[in-house]
């Protein structure tokens, strides 16, 4: 590709040698399917298996053999050697999952609908939970992410923090690290980068602060 891309590395937090994580930061092309091809050469990640979802904000997980397109799914597992997974956020949560006694890895794009359908569950049902780690990548967090009542009944008031009027503040984050440990996933197991996606303007994509102007970001995970 003619241009470099603007990309956070986060292979480093698995300990697992070879598999590989990246997601694109604001500045980076995202132009439609080009994008994926050139995080993934970035990466060093073969660009032929890429899987690429039609997301549909669903709880829909679904198991990948080859690369290629993907409809109606939010979340993709595949095995070692076999894909290069993608998901595309803007304000919702990336998280990316390793076994790495085997090698089975996933990428869930995690929004307020899909993880009150239970999605962290749907795809916790590929792995062994207890054997797995898991890392949400950056994402609108609490400070940013004010929802009306309607979103809010759908959530324990414990994960929200009141605002004005009718309004909160919903803690989506650690919704889903409820969701996981329920699952049987280890808390030491699960790591939040932190990272506010409507905060940090120079940085990242946000669809909540810019609307349907938003770009978008990538994510990619696989093996090498």
């Amino acid at each position: 590709m003619s241009h470099s891309p603007r990309f956070l590395d986060f292979s480093n937090h698995f300990d697992a040698l070879g598999f590989t994580a990246g997601f694109s930061l604001e500045g980076f092309s995202t132009d439609g399917s080009d994008d994926r091809i050139s995080l993934a050469d970035a990466l060093r990640l073969p660009v032929s298996e890429l899987v690429i979802p039609k997301q549909t904000h669903s709880n829909h997980v679904q198991y990948c053999e080859r690369g290629g397109d993907m409809d109606d799914t939010d979340g993709i597992i595949a095995d070692k050697g076999t894909c290069v997974l993608s998901i595309q956020v803007a304000d919702c949560i990336p998280m990316f999952f390793v076994q790495k006694m085997t090698g089975r890895f996933g990428l869930v794009h995690a929004g307020w609908r899909g993880v009150e359908k239970g999605i962290a569950a749907e795809a916790l049902a590929f792995f062994h939970p207890e054997e797995i780690f898991c890392l949400l990548g950056p994402s609108i967090q609490q400070c940013c992410f004010e929802i009306g009542p309607e979103v809010a009944a759908q959530f324990p008031e414990s994960f929200q923090k009141k605002g004005d009027g009718d309004r909160s503040f919903l803690n989506l984050q650690e919704a889903v690290i409820n969701q996981l440990m329920e699952q049987g996933v280890p808390s030491h197991q699960i790591k939040n980068d932190g990272t506010c996606t409507a905060c940090n303007r120079d940085d990242f994509h946000s669809y909540r602060r810019d609307g349907k102007k938003a770009g978008r970001h990538i994510a990619v995970a696989g093996w090498r």
